[in-house]
């Protein structure tokens, strides 16, 4: 892990990588900080976070498609046939479909 230098504004939290006088978020004189940042390297961030990047407690390693839980997605019927079938049972609460084709078709 390599390590960076930042000045913190002590109020109101704003990071600059040099020193200055006057905080130019806030304003407020004699504020920053010199604090050491360490900087993780990409395949350090890959192994120890999960999927959403969230901090993992232990680094995350392969498992089989047969061992993931699923929970049955509750989806919303169109009544359209043939849309149904290929949003794969209607559309999922929560998601966003964009429909498109060649201009003059619909």
């Amino acid at each position: 892990m390599k390590t960076k230098t930042l000045y913190v504004c002590q109020q109101c939290g704003y990071s600059q990588p040099r020193w200055a006088g006057k905080c130019p978020s806030c304003g407020e004189w004699n504020t920053l900080v010199e604090e050491q940042q360490k900087k993780i390297t990409a395949v350090e961030e890959r192994r120890f976070t999960g999927l959403h990047g969230a901090a993992a407690p232990t680094p995350s390693h392969p498992i089989l498609l047969a061992q993931i839980q699923r929970e049955p997605e509750e989806r919303l019927v169109t009544g359209i046939g043939e849309l149904d079938r290929v949003l794969g049972g209607g559309i999922m609460r929560g998601s966003l479909i964009l429909v498109g084709g060649d201009p003059g078709i619909g």
